[in-house]
């Protein structure tokens, strides 16, 4: 009878086990998430050696929220929206066309059933390129191909799981219509859009009322934690919610400020380390769940799987590069096309979406576990350690290898401005980012809203300033007399930057 697990010892042994693997895999330039997974798999050797234990439940709760939510932030919005139509193409299409290709291969060369091998191709085709994108910082790679490939693999698991999603209600309701398929997929994506939207500028508004830096941390956990839980309890997609509050928060701070110098600090310092906890969390969890009976006993149609999965990559991003390039007029280099391709790994969410898959009862859910256990472990192996030689091999890197996580998202002194409104965005991108500022400053109603509080406004001020007799010299009447200078310099504040952004 094995002694029961104490929190305790099991939290201390993860952060002891974290700590030596990161100084081990940085001393050595080893891929960290490699060793993570390394390690999980030889903690299983010792069973006094006690680690938390993750259910596929508590890593998509506690676990995924925070690596996309750290991954939003690090993205620059402008660029991410400048080049949105490849990041889109590859996440959206790009990851349906994987779907179909490893779904047909497991089919017909795996000989799985149909269900099996869509579930199969559904959890092998997001990617997890956490290892690489931190090899790019280091090395200083082009930010243009860092953020092709982060905004593919931060989209595509919303695809996968919106997939899988579906599949699950289907296998677990029964038969579903068209009609069906289409309400639910629907309700999940907008559901999670729509919540993460409003997460998103709420979390923003309190940033520019408060100096409390404490707060606004705060904030940023229960927008992640909690919009996550409240998108997922309603039926959509806490995937999306996490990932547009991120980016509302992300481009609305650094257009419209709302964070100073020392709440930066405190978000940057503190969601690099949940992020880094929960990355690495997440693949020794990865390590602890993998059988190497199970992978040896399945060794060929790993290596036969993980090989097509790479040539299928390859061809997807080729012909979606050309149909880009002829729809768009945006040429994707050569070398970025191998680059891509290689850096495509496999990781967390595909190893929860097989656990999931296990679970089912399905006649051949083992084998989905072991061929999705099996790829995310040689994806890592050999992309992983070579990615880094690849990306010099192939002129990937520039001459600065200084790159700042946050860069300059938050580096803004004052609570609002809204002179940083931008015209020349798309209407849906104007709509998304920057809704309050766009009814101001493009729509009838909002101009002549913005006039009429302007007049209040200007009413106010008379009244305070000239109508009401100056108090005696006492002490509560300095005290009022001060509380009516701020709320003046605050109503004038207000009719200053309303007045500009009118006029701009």
């Amino acid at each position: 009878m094995s002694a029961p697990v104490d929190p305790f010892n099991s939290i201390y042994n993860i952060l002891i086990v974290v700590t030596i693997i990161t100084l081990l895999a940085r001393r050595f330039n080893f891929p960290q998430t490699l060793a993570m997974i390394i390690a999980g798999i030889y903690s299983t050797f010792f069973t006094n050696f006690q680690l938390p234990t993750l259910e596929s439940e508590i890593f998509i709760t506690l676990l995924l929220p925070p690596i996309l939510f750290q991954e939003t932030l690090h993205l620059n919005v402008d660029d991410l929206l400048d080049d949105s139509d490849i990041i889109l193409s590859y996440s959206i299409i790009g990851t349906i066309m994987m779907v179909i290709s490893i779904s047909l291969f497991s089919m017909y060369a795996l000989n799985l059933g149909i269900l099996e091998s869509i579930l199969m191709g559904v959890v092998i085709a997001p990617t997890d390129p956490v290892s690489v994108i931190s090899s790019f910082q280091k090395m200083g790679v082009v930010k243009r191909f860092q953020l092709l490939v982060a905004g593919e693999s931060l989209f595509n698991d919303g695809v996968a799981i919106l997939i899988y999603s579906i599949l699950l209600t289907s296998i677990t309701v029964g038969a579903m219509s068209i009609y069906d398929v289409s309400v639910l997929a629907m309700i999940t994506i907008l559901g999670g859009v729509i919540i993460g939207v409003l997460n998103g500028y709420l979390v923003h508004t309190i940033f520019c009322w408060t100096d409390d830096k404490y707060v606004k941390v705060l904030l940023t956990f229960i927008v992640v934690f909690g919009g996550f839980k409240l998108t997922e309890e309603l039926g959509s997609s806490g995937v999306l919610a996490t990932v547009f509050s991120g980016l509302i928060i992300n481009y609305r701070c650094k257009q419209y400020g709302g964070v100073d110098n020392m709440s930066l600090d405190m978000l940057d310092a503190l969601w690099a380390f949940v992020g880094f906890i929960a990355q690495s969390l997440a693949f020794i969890f990865i390590g602890v769940n993998t059988d190497i009976e199970v992978l040896i006993s399945y060794a060929l149609p790993i290596l036969s799987i993980s090989a097509f999965i790479i040539i299928a990559r390859y061809l997807m991003v080729v012909i979606l590069a050309k149909v880009i390039q002829k729809t768009r007029n945006k040429e994707i280099p050569p070398n970025w096309i191998l680059g891509i391709t290689w850096s495509g790994l496999r990781g967390g969410v595909s190893v929860v979406l097989a656990l999931g898959v296990d679970s089912l009862g399905l006649p051949q859910g083992e084998e989905i576990l072991a061929l999705t256990f099996g790829i995310v472990l040689l994806s890592n192996i050999i992309q992983g350690i070579t990615m880094s030689s690849i990306a010099k091999i192939l002129n990937l890197h520039t001459s600065s290898s200084s790159v700042n996580i946050f860069g300059d998202l938050f580096d803004i002194e004052k609570r609002y401005s809204p002179v940083k409104y931008k015209k020349n965005r798309s209407l849906p991108e104007r709509m998304l980012f920057s809704f309050p500022e766009y009814l101001v400053n493009e729509t009838r109603m909002g101009n002549w809203f913005s006039k009429q509080i302007l007049n209040v406004l200007g009413w106010i001020n008379i009244v305070m300033i000239k109508r009401i007799p100056k108090p005696e010299d006492t002490f509560i009447h300095k005290i009022i007399n001060k509380m009516t200078d701020i709320a003046i310099k605050i109503l004038n504040w207000i009719s200053y930057y309303m007045e500009k952004n009118r006029e701009e």
